[in-house]
C-alpha cells in the first residue's frame, strides 16, 4: 500500500513540475526565446553579420567642387560647358556684359545720296575718319567716332563744332556680349583633375574660386 501511494505522488510531483515548467501557473521565463522577441526593440533594424566579420562605418559622402572659368568666348563657354557635363559635373554659362559704345554720330539721313552728300561737306570741314553705315529702310548714318566713355566723346563732339559741324551728336549703345564665364559644380576627386584638361583649348581661360 504504502508503495503505490509513493508512486502516486511521484507522479503528481511530475505533472505538478512540467504545468510550472509550461507557465501555466502564471510563472514568466525571462529568458524564454518567444518573449525575447516581443521585448525587442525595432526588430527590422536587425541585421546578420557573418562570423569575424564587424560591422563597417557608413560610406562619407564625397565633397563637392566649385570653380568659375573666365577668359571664354560664349561659344567657348558653350563647349566647355558641353564638355563638364559630359565628365558628370554641372555647369552653366553667364555671359559678360561689355561697355557700352559712345558713338559720335550724324543719323537720320534718308538715303545713300544724302549720306555721300553729307561725307563730302565733311571731308571739306577736314573731318577724315569717318563710316558711312547702312540701316534698314534705306536710311543711312555716318559715325565720326566710337569712345568707351561719354567723356571722350563729349570732347570730341565740342572739336567737331569748334569746326563749324553742329549735326553730329553722341549716341550710347549696348553691346551683344562676346566673353562669358561658365561656373561648375562636381566632386572633388574628379573636377579637380579634369578641369584643368578641359580647358587647354582655350588660351585665355583661366580658373578661378566660386564667390559665395
Amino acid at each position: 500500500m504504502a508503495i503505490r501511494l509513493f508512486f502516486f505522488l511521484l507522479v503528481f510531483a511530475n505533472l505538478l513540475f512540467f504545468a510550472w515548467a509550461q507557465g501555466y501557473f502564471g510563472a514568466s521565463d525571462e529568458g524564454h526565446e518567444p518573449q525575447r522577441l516581443a521585448q525587442q526593440l525595432h526588430p527590422e533594424k536587425l541585421r546578420i553579420v557573418h562570423e569575424g566579420q564587424a560591422p563597417g562605418p557608413a560610406a562619407k559622402k564625397e565633397a563637392a567642387a566649385c570653380r568659375v572659368v573666365n577668359g571664354l568666348t560664349t561659344a567657348d563657354a558653350e563647349t566647355l560647358k558641353t564638355a563638364l557635363e559630359a565628365a558628370g559635373s554641372e555647369a552653366a554659362v553667364s555671359p559678360l556684359a561689355e561697355p557700352a559704345l559712345h558713338l559720335v554720330v550724324i543719323t537720320d539721313l534718308a538715303n545713300k545720296a544724302t549720306a555721300d552728300k553729307k561725307a563730302a561737306e565733311l571731308t571739306r570741314f577736314g573731318v577724315q575718319e569717318q563710316t558711312a553705315v547702312a540701316l534698314e529702310g534705306g536710311r543711312h548714318e555716318i559715325i565720326l567716332g566710337r569712345f568707351d566713355n561719354e567723356a571722350g566723346a563729349t570732347a570730341f563732339l565740342q572739336g567737331l563744332t569748334k569746326r563749324g559741324i553742329k549735326s553730329a551728336r553722341i549716341d550710347r549703345r549696348e553691346q551683344a556680349a562676346v566673353k562669358a564665364r561658365v561656373e561648375t559644380h562636381g566632386p572633388a576627386s574628379t573636377l579637380l583633375q579634369q578641369l584643368p584638361k578641359l580647358i587647354e583649348p582655350y588660351a585665355d581661360a583661366v580658373i578661378g574660386e566660386c564667390v559665395p
